[in-house]
This record gives C-alpha cells, structure tokens and sequence, in this order.
C-alpha cells in the first residue's frame, strides 16, 4: 500500500507557517490603509473646497494652541510603540510600553471630544456650514480610527503580559504598527490644514 503523500505544509517547521501568516496580515492591513487613503484625501479635498463657500463660524473658532499639545501626546506614541516592539523580549516592560501607547491614544480621544464641546458651546455645530460639517467629519473618523487603534494595543498589551505575543504573532504586531503610525502621520495633515493653513 502506498502511503498518500503529505502536505507540504506539514513538513515545514511551525515558524516557516507563522511567518507567512504574519506577512499577509501585514500586507491586508496596508491594503486596508491604501483605501483609508483616498478616503481622508477625498474628505480633505471637499473641506478645502467647500470652506470658501462657508459662512458663519470658520477656522477662527478653533483653538490650535490646546489641540497642539494633544497632538504631540499622539505623534509621540508612535516613537513610545516602535520602543515596545524593539523591547519585545522584555515582556512586562514591553506590555507596559503598549498601554502607554494605547493611553496616549486615548488622551488624544479625549482632547478631541473636549474641543467638539467648547465649539459646540460657541455655536459651531456640525450643521452650521460647511466648513464644520467637514471638519467633523473628517476629525470625527480619525478619532474612530485612534479609538479603535488604542483598544487593539490595549490587546496587544494583553497578550504580551501573557507571554502570547511572541515572533508567532509578529504580523499582528507589524500590522498593528502600521495602522498606528499611520493614524499619527494622517492626523499631522489634518493639523496642518484644519488648524493652521488658512485656506484657499
């Protein structure tokens, strides 16, 4: 009797399998951003365009000075994950390095929710003109993105306190990290333009 021949896969070693995993939960998570991309672009464009046509309550309103300083918190979590990641091998110092990440997020979250109510306070609703129905949109969906990404690392942290997170699951870890630094680099633009450029 012949034996039926066994599945390449089963003959390759766990950590050749893993790695493959790894990098396609990467390249799914940049295929992901690709479409973030033009989403946020689109959303930016039709601010841009659409504020000269806007009355009422403008850029005026915004307070730059203390959403700064919650931005810096944000951009600094992506050097305080790229720290968590390298320190892999230290489990407890790595988890924790996760949840300041996650944390920062969150604060930025907050700071973001605090400047809707000020504005809101002032008059400036989403339904006011143009130019806020934009600008709550498109900070709006950032923030569901820091939020989701903040619950994620808060996973991360999880796993990594239980010793789950190892290079088996350094995919995850890649993917993670993508969309994280990419949320800081997105939201660096929407800054520059919502907050300090003057417009058109």
């Amino acid at each position: 009797m012949t034996a039926s021949p066994v599945p390449a896969s089963e003959t390759q070693p766990p950590e050749h399998i893993d790695r493959n995993r790894q990098s396609n939960g990467f390249w799914g998570m940049a295929a992901f951003l690709a479409t973030d991309v033009v989403m946020f672009t689109l959303l930016l464009v039709a601010n841009i365009y659409l504020r000269r046509y806007s009355h009422g309550p403008g850029q005026a309103s915004l307070d730059p000075g203390t959403t700064f300083w919650y931005s810096l918190g944000l951009w600094a979590s992506s050097g305080v994950l790229i720290l968590a990641e390298r320190l892999r091998r230290q489990t407890e110092l790595s988890g924790l390095l996760y949840l300041l990440t996650a944390g920062l997020g969150l604060v930025f979250v907050y700071g973001q929710v605090k400047e809707y109510l000020r504005l809101t306070h002032l008059g400036a609703r989403v339904d006011v003109n143009l130019f806020y129905t934009g600008f709550y949109t498109v900070t709006g969906l950032h923030g569901l993105h820091v939020l989701v990404g903040a619950l994620a690392l808060i996973v991360a942290a999880v796993l990594r306190f239980g010793g789950r997170l190892g290079e088996r699951r350094s995919g995850f870890t890649g993917g993670l990290g993508l969309y994280w630094h990419f949320v800081d680099g997105v939201w660096a633009v929407l800054f520059a333009v919502l907050y300090l450029w003057s417009g058109p």
